[in-house]
């Protein structure tokens, strides 16, 4: 919708104001409709103020860009075939999600290394279930900042997603927690070059602020407030927090005896490089020169393979293990819920009680307990 202050798309009207209907993309704004109105420099710029505001993304920026590209998918698909894609029909979005059902996986690493021409999928036959979701998702997004009907709506479309879920299984494929028992051998393995003071202190504050790997790079030099004791770390914007509340993490100093993973000590050493101010987990260029570019979101599981790799750590980790890991390594001492979600910055208690059941899983077996019953 546009809130228009431009000349040439106003409505001469005898009312200096009028509403505007309230569309499915936003509340109830002015719309300037006579000269008259024209006339109030402070109404044309305030005008413009909000239609910038409209025109900003309320999702969080890894979902924006996730969604950018579901679509973009959505439309060529649409394009190959001549169908409409805004609006869609929900015969035309069926279509879509049969072909993502048997279409194979064309991530990086599911294809054997080859010339691009060339290259031979072959990973697993159809999206993951949280994946396709997130496809429809993005699609009812954007046929309602359009204005228009969602197809997603549509029993047959409901239909479809319930029988894939059946075939599919609900089950997400969670990657291994990178454990504190495993990050001395990790750290031991770095050298004192730039790269690597960037990635032991990445990777240590990662586990110690069980963070996202989002809020990690998300982090300025300015979130930061050093004590004698420790680190309090402000984090402005999580997943659950679309509002931007924020909240504050405290990260402890460790005892001389286990200095080596020391967060606090790690960043400390990282800032004198970075300096006062800016992102502080920064790229490298192609000569290993550091510049003022953040780091994304999907470089943290690049940095820690190739860190554990070198290290000889043997896991299928990715960005979330850090966070994996430390609630691993909470639930197996017993720590309280509470506690644990005072780090991790969840609200429900469930989500916590899954990372705890699937690390506590082999803790006290019932099955010994019967079988040491039968000796007595």
């Amino acid at each position: 919708m546009v809130f228009s202050g431009e000349e040439e798309r106003v409505e001469t009207s005898k009312e200096g104001l009028q509403d505007v209907r309230d569309s499915q993309n936003g509340p109830l704004v002015p719309q300037i409709a006579s000269p008259a109105a024209l006339a109030d420099a402070v109404l044309v710029e305030l005008a413009r103020a909000v239609d910038h505001d409209l025109s900003t993304p309320d999702l969080a920026p890894a979902t924006e860009r996730a969604y950018a590209h579901d679509w973009g998918d959505f439309a060529a698909f649409c394009a190959r075939h001549g169908l409409a894609a805004l609006p869609a029909a929900p015969q035309t979005l069926a279509l879509y999600l049969k072909s993502l059902e048997t279409a194979r996986s064309r991530a990086p690493s599911a294809f054997r290394r080859q010339p691009p021409a060339e290259r031979i999928y072959i990973g697993p036959i159809g999206l993951a279930l949280p994946t396709l979701r997130r496809r429809v998702a993005a699609i009812a997004v954007r046929h309602t900042a359009a204005g228009h009907e969602t197809p997603t709506d549509h029993p047959l479309v409901r239909r479809m997603l319930r029988r894939y879920a059946r075939t599919r299984g609900t089950a997400a494929r969670k990657k291994e927690p990178l454990t504190i028992e495993r990050l001395p051998a990790i750290v031991a393995a770095m050298s004192d070059d730039l790269p690597a003071l960037r990635d032991r202190a990445l990777i240590l504050v990662g586990y110690a602020g069980a963070f996202r790997r989002s809020e990690l790079v998300a982090l300025d030099v300015a979130d930061l407030r050093f004590t004698k004791n420790g680190l309090y770390i402000w984090i402005a914007g999580a997943k659950n927090d679309p509002r931007r509340a924020g909240r504050e993490l405290y990260a402890p100093r460790l005892p001389a005896e286990r200095a080596e993973l020391c967060a606090v000590a790690a960043l400390e050493r990282w800032l004198e490089v970075v300096g006062p101010d800016g992102p502080i987990f920064r790229t490298f260029d192609l000569r290993s020169r550091l510049t003022a570019n953040r780091l994304d979101p999907s470089d943290v599981a690049r940095v820690l393979r190739r860190r554990a790799a070198a290290a000889g750590v043997v896991g299928d980790f990715a960005g979330h293990s850090l966070r994996r890991g430390f609630i691993t390594n909470a639930a197996k001492k017993k720590i309280p819920i509470e506690s644990i979600k005072r780090v991790t910055g969840q609200r429900s208690s469930g989500i916590v009680l899954d990372y705890v059941a699937a690390a506590t899983l082999d803790d006290d077996p019932p099955l010994l307990d019967i079988v040491e019953a039968m000796r007595r």
